[in-house]
């Protein structure tokens, strides 16, 4: 991490939060999903996060062996890479949640920046060098994720 000091200390908070809240609002969509019967996603999303983070921190470490961010002059932001990892295993199965992704992921890495945390080419490289992987994986996985609507509940009257 970076050791400028913080612009706004007041702000420190609200950005030590964003990812535990983030983390919450996974297991609540795990534990509706779960409440609604579709066992699919209550399982699929606990599961696709856990290896999205593996991937994230997985690239932390490797960058923390190897220096290869610290050679160009960057600092990979594990906090980015986390972030996105946590959001890419939301949209896998909630696709529909991207804008609040969007939004979220550019204030949270602009607060990063404004504090002083990480600059803003250190989080966009590592949004880069994390996003390929996690795209890959995600494209792979949306298609069992669609299918989650068939492991739900039986509908009744043979309705849609």
């Amino acid at each position: 991490m970076s050791m400028i000091a913080p612009t706004w200390p007041a702000l420190d908070p609200l950005a030590d939060a964003v990812n535990p809240l983030l983390g919450a609002v996974l297991f609540a969509h795990a534990v509706a999903a779960f409440r609604a019967g579709r066992r699919r996603e209550a399982i699929g999303l606990p599961l696709t996060l856990v290896v999205m983070l593996a991937i994230a921190y997985s690239l932390a470490y490797v960058d923390r062996v190897l220096g290869v961010f610290a050679l160009f002059g960057l600092d990979f932001s594990t906090h980015g890479a986390v972030h996105l990892a946590a959001w890419t295993a939301l949209l896998v199965w909630r696709p529909a949640r991207w804008p609040w992704a969007l939004g979220v992921t550019l204030g949270y890495h602009a607060l990063m920046a404004a504090q002083g945390y990480h600059s803003a080419f250190d989080v966009l490289a590592t949004a880069a060098v994390v996003g390929m992987p996690l795209t890959i994986l995600a494209t792979g996985l949306r298609p069992l994720a669609r299918r989650r609507a068939d492991s739900g509940p039986p509908r009744q009257n043979g309705g849609p």
